[in-house]
């Protein structure tokens, strides 16, 4: 008896938690001089070097939290035959990111809309699984 208890309440516990995310393109983090330190270079991550044409590669950024790096790995899995190529990147890390190269970005006097626009998502997203 005691056992059954203990796993309804270890089932309770686990069945609460949501797991959140937001699904971002490789460009809401900038071009790859600003963002590769964080999420890699942009070409597949299973190639050595890109492929040296203006050939655009469909690289998802999926910015978590309240989950770990193994669990969003596990759900959005890197498949080299599917040509799914995913990076991850921690909440906290994403929006120092990106407000930094913001920053970076009006000081020079460079269009950071694209940015902009994508931190605003993430930030509404995560305030919404907060409610």
């Amino acid at each position: 008896m005691k056992h059954i208890i203990s796993t309804f309440f270890f089932a309770l516990a686990t069945s609460t938690v949501q797991a959140s995310e937001v699904i971002l393109p490789y460009s809401a983090f900038g071009p790859q001089v600003a963002a590769y330190e964080l999420i890699g270079m942009e070409w597949w991550q299973w190639d050595s070097h890109g492929d040296g044409t203006e050939r655009e590669y469909p690289i998802k950024v999926v910015v978590f939290w309240d989950q770990t790096l193994e669990e969003t790995s596990r759900n959005h899995p890197v498949d080299q035959e599917k040509q799914q190529d995913f990076r991850y990147v921690e909440y906290a890390k994403a929006v120092e990111h990106m407000a930094k190269t913001i920053k970076e970005f009006k000081e020079v006097e460079l269009d950071a809309s694209d940015i902009e626009q994508a931190l605003a998502k993430l930030k509404t997203s995560k305030a919404r699984e907060e409610k």
